[in-house]
C-alpha cells in the first residue's frame, strides 16, 4: 500500500482503527551519518512478531512505507527501526524529520519473511535498506545458536555500515547499478563445494533491491537450492516511488 488518496487513507484509519497502533518516538540514535535508529513505544501487547517481519507507517497524507524492525518487544511495547536516510523520497524525509516526543501510528507486523528456526544454517542477503532486518535476524540466530552468513551489497562509501550496525561478520560486497548483485553472485558461485554443501541446506532471506534479489535467487537455484528455502521481500526498485 505505497500510495492511496488522502480520503481513503483517512477512511482506513477509522474503519480499521484497531490495526493502527499509536506509538511515540522515545529515542533516536545516528549509527553513522545516513543510518538512524529510532525507538517507538506504545501498546503492542496484542501484536505477534517474528524476526524478519515488516511494519508500516503512514509517512504523508497519502503515502505509506514498510520497514523492518531491528528489535520488537510486544510485552514491553518497544519497537526499534534502523532507517536508511537516503533523502530520495517521502519515507526517508519522514524518518529524518522524526524527533523525540513525536506521535505516529504503527501498522502490522506482517510481510513475506519469517525467521525459519528449523534450519541450522541461515543465509541473509541485502543492502543498506536491509540492515534493520540484519540486526533483528542476527540476534535471533545468536540466541538459537545458528550458523549464519550475511551478504551485504552497497556502494563503496557505505561498505562499513553493516559492521557499524553490529553485523561485524557480514561479507561486504560492491553494488553495481548496471549489473545487479554481480559481486554477490560471484561470491556465491566461488564458494567451495565443502562450504556450499553446508549453506545450501539452510534458509535464505533476500531483501533490498528487487533486481539484486532476482539475480541472487537465480544463482542459488542454479547451485541446487530449493525455492521453498528462499524467502524474498523487495524493499525498493528503480522507477517505483516506494514499497
Amino acid at each position: 500500500m505505497p500510495k492511496v488518496p488522502k480520503w481513503l487513507g483517512d477512511t482506513m484509519e477509522t474503519v480499521f482503527s484497531s490495526q493502527y497502533i499509536p506509538v511515540t518516538v522515545t529515542q533516536k540514535e545516528d549509527i553513522v551519518p545516513g543510518l538512524r535508529k529510532i525507538r517507538f513505544e506504545g501498546d503492542l501487547s496484542k501484536k505477534q512478531f517474528t524476526p524478519g517481519m515488516v511494519i508500516e507507517f503512514r509517512v504523508s497524507e497519502n503515502e505509506y512505507r514498510h520497514y523492518t524492525p531491528s528489535f520488537f518487544d510486544a510485552e514491553k511495547g518497544i519497537c526499534d527501526v534502523i532507517f536508511y536516510l537516503h533523502d530520495k523520497g517521502p519515507g526517508s524525509k519522514w524518518a529524518e524529520s522524526l524527533k523525540k516526543g513525536d506521535e505516529t501510528k504503527l501498522i502490522g507486523p506482517g510481510g513475506k519473511i519469517r525467521y525459519q528456526k528449523e534450519f541450522s544454517h541461515q543465509v541473509v542477503f541485502g543492502d543498506e535498506t536491509s540492515l534493520s532486518q540484519f540486526v533483528c535476524l542476527n540476534e535471533a540466530f545468536i540466541q538459537d545458536g545458528k550458523q549464519s552468513l550475511f551478504i551485504y551489497e552497497s556502494p563503496e562509501k557505505n561498505s562499513h555500515w553493516a559492521k557499524s550496525a553490529g553485523i561485524g561478520q557480514a561479507i561486504a560486497l560492491s553494488m553495481s547499478m548496471d549489473a545487479p548483485a554481480a559481486a554477490s553472485v560471484t561470491y556465491i558461485q566461488n564458494l567451495s563445494d565443502s562450504e556450499w554443501n553446508l549453506w545450501k541446506t539452510g534458509a535464505f532471506y533476500l531483501t533490498g533491491r528487487a533486481k539484486s534479489i532476482q539475480a541472487v535467487r537465480k544463482a542459488l537455484t542454479e547451485r541446487g537450492v530449493n525455492m521453498k528455502q528462499i524467502k524474498t521481500e523487495p524493499y525498493w526498485s528503480e522507477g517505483k516511488p516506494g514499497l
